[in-house]
């Protein structure tokens, strides 16, 4: 489950820096066979984001719960921490799919 994705075409695998600039561009062409895919983050990270705000909000709680005096700081502490590690996974969530040239140009004839 957590793998870094793979070009669907020559099996490539891309690496952490790419894959964030390939969810950017959603268009890519792979720099191994030269043959276009398409970026795209599948479901299952809802499930990588939702555990761990789960623990982040069970964390501020307890934090809230047993603070006698009430400081601000850990609290932001401990939610940065959690929003860094949602933003960090997310290449691990993305798959390459392929992108059918013949398709492409039958909606350019449609168009034209």
């Amino acid at each position: 489950m957590f793998r870094l994705p793979v070009c669907p075409h020559c099996g490539t695998v891309y690496r952490y820096k790419d894959t964030k600039q390939a969810i950017r561009n959603k268009e890519n062409t792979c720099y191994h066979c030269q043959k276009r895919f398409r970026a795209k983050m599948f479901p299952y990270i809802l499930v990588g984001a939702i555990l761990p705000l789960a623990l982040c909000i069970g964390l501020n709680i307890f934090l809230l719960t047993r603070m006698t005096d009430l400081q601000l700081l850990p609290l932001f502490g401990v939610t940065l921490g959690f929003m860094l590690i949602i933003y960090l996974i997310i290449p691990f969530f993305t798959k390459f799919k392929k992108i059918e040239d013949g398709s492409k140009e039958q909606s350019n004839k449609k168009k034209g």
